[in-house]
């Protein structure tokens, strides 16, 4: 038998955990769907951070002399000698700002070209797309038409660039989702988990941290322009837990205050209890998903006393953790039939 080899586009780095998860899940799929003999190679930002997977990988992140020779050499081939090309699932293709779309073009721009143009069968793993500001809608629809799937991870994208391959599924972190069962601690501190956005870390934020008084940290990210650690530390949590503490070998159910999509999602499937205050429409799409829609909220326009009663219910009373547990039990079983019908668009027999 042949050996399929593929291509995985779009990664950045697993220092930032969410999306090394996103990178890691989309490899899963890959193997579960192609089977043994496949051969894949990885296209990210930061090369290093991803040797553990002992992938051979490109850097496509241009240095200050431009980009690197082994990449321009494979965007020169136009991806000919690929059988499958996948966007791992994420949120990169934004238009939102001037300088988030010349990072999204120069990033980003040359792989999804690279991969409409192909000629190998290509499937985007679930996506947040837009905004598509500045004029570049039209010409992005047309990019992902040329694909044979693109699957988008919430309403919205959907709604803006319908099309024959476009459909929707749940983020990869859902459809991986194999939630932990840990005892509650109606004594542990809560936790909060933060990043700066437009700026800063959003007032309300501060101010929800000072309702609490004492809590516990968490920090989801460590890459360059995307490192955490100042925004956790600015907010004086008591203790700043590690992501074996928090999320590999939790001793107990927490409840968790995360602003990063995947950290939320990491949470729950720990077994935590999660608010989720969102800056961006996918988190909105998972957690309607999931069937805890009142647990999302804006980052930069949300209620703090309603957030901090949502926290005290959650540490109070087991009856409201019931009801959120049944809740993402219940979610499991479409979540199921969601990662099946990804699973069908990358498995051998789509490609016949």
């Amino acid at each position: 038998m042949k050996t399929k080899r593929v291509l995985v586009l779009h990664g950045y780095s697993s220092a930032n955990r969410g999306d090394g998860l996103l990178v890691d899940e989309s490899l899963r799929f890959i193997r579960q769907a192609c089977g043994d003999n496949v051969e894949i190679e990885l296209v990210t930002s930061y090369p290093e951070s991803f040797r553990y997977t002992g992938l051979r990988t490109f850097r496509s992140k241009p240095a200050v002399t431009g980009y690197s020779r082994s990449y321009l050499r494979l965007l020169a081939t136009r991806f000919r000698e690929y059988d499958l090309v996948v966007g791992v699932g994420g949120g990169y293709l934004r238009f939102g700002t001037l300088g988030e779309t010349l990072k999204t073009i120069l990033v980003m721009g040359p792989q999804l070209l690279g991969a409409a143009f192909s000629g190998a069968r290509t499937v985007y793993l679930p996506q947040s797309i837009g905004p598509a500001r500045y004029g570049v809608r039209g010409m992005l629809k047309a990019l992902l038409e040329r694909m044979d799937q693109v699957w988008v991870r919430d309403d919205r994208s959907l709604d803006q660039f319908s099309g024959k391959h476009v459909q929707r599924a749940p983020d990869l972190a859902l459809l991986a989702l194999k939630r932990s069962t840990v005892d509650f601690d109606k004594s542990a501190l809560p936790v909060i988990s933060v990043r700066e956005h437009r700026g800063g870390v959003p007032p309300a934020v501060t101010l929800l941290a000072k309702r609490f008084g004492v809590f516990d940290g968490y920090v989801q990210s460590v890459v360059a322009g995307n490192d955490d650690s100042e925004a956790v530390r600015s907010l004086n949590p008591t203790n700043i837990l590690s992501f074996e503490e928090l999320m590999e070998r939790p001793r107990s159910a927490r409840v968790v205050v995360a602003v990063r999509l995947h950290a939320a999602l990491m949470a729950i499937n720990a077994g935590h209890y999660v608010i989720h205050l969102a800056y961006e429409r996918k988190g909105f799409g998972a957690f309607q998903d999931l069937g805890l829609e009142d647990y999302v909220v804006n980052v930069h326009d949300f209620s703090v006393d309603d957030v901090e009663q949502k926290v005290r219910m959650l540490l109070a009373s087991p009856e409201t953790r019931r009801d959120y547990v049944l809740r993402v039990e219940q979610a499991q079983l479409q979540l199921q039939h969601g990662r099946a019908r990804v699973l069908a668009s990358l498995s051998s027999e789509a490609f016949e």
